[in-house]
């Protein structure tokens, strides 16, 4: 009799540590779900624009499409000196400054900015994602800094995408769903 409630004892022990765990995971799992996916856009950002660094030879980067226009090195140093720029402001990130020496130090760059902007995301909750801070177009919060610069690298990959057409080159396939 008391081995039989010895094993009681014990498998409902098991079943409660079990069930606690399961509990964790959820509550962990509920409090990651939004960075989780921001780190799964994130890294494909990041294929996405380093293999249009790569495709465009280094000769054309300094190809200006009409006058007025950035050429697309200075594109490209925009989208990421943007990300520098808007989240210094949240106090969030702590990126890299952009090297635009050449083709190698600007994708060395890239990156580098990347690397940091999704470390950073594997590692926040999603409350923190909902902290505000002031921008210059008003109070925003962390996502919408986050979703804002990647408004603004489709923008300008998509001006990137022009340029490697006008130069005869085939832009490489989107990555992204």
């Amino acid at each position: 009799m008391k081995f039989l409630l010895s094993i009681i004892l014990i498998s409902t022990l098991f079943s409660c540590n079990s069930q606690n765990k399961e509990e964790i995971k959820s509550e962990q799992s509920e409090n990651k779900w939004l960075a989780a996916d921001l780190v799964v856009k994130w890294e494909n950002n990041k294929s996405y624009i380093l293999k249009m660094l790569e495709v465009m030879p280094e000769e054309h980067y300094e190809f200006v499409p009409a006058e007025g226009m950035r050429t697309y090195k200075e594109q490209a140093e925009h989208i990421v000196s943007s990300f520098n720029y808007q989240m210094a402001k949240t106090g969030f990130f702590d990126l890299p400054e952009v090297d635009n020496t050449n083709k190698k130090s600007l994708i060395q760059s890239y990156t580098k900015i990347f690397d940091e902007i999704i470390s950073k995301l594997k590692n926040v909750k999603d409350s923190e994602l909902k902290t505000e801070t002031s921008m210059w177009y008003g109070q925003s919060t962390y996502l919408r800094i986050l979703n804002l610069a990647d408004n603004h690298l489709a923008h300008h990959r998509g001006q990137m995408i022009v340029y490697l057409r006008l130069k005869g080159i085939e832009p490489p396939s989107y990555i992204g769903w």
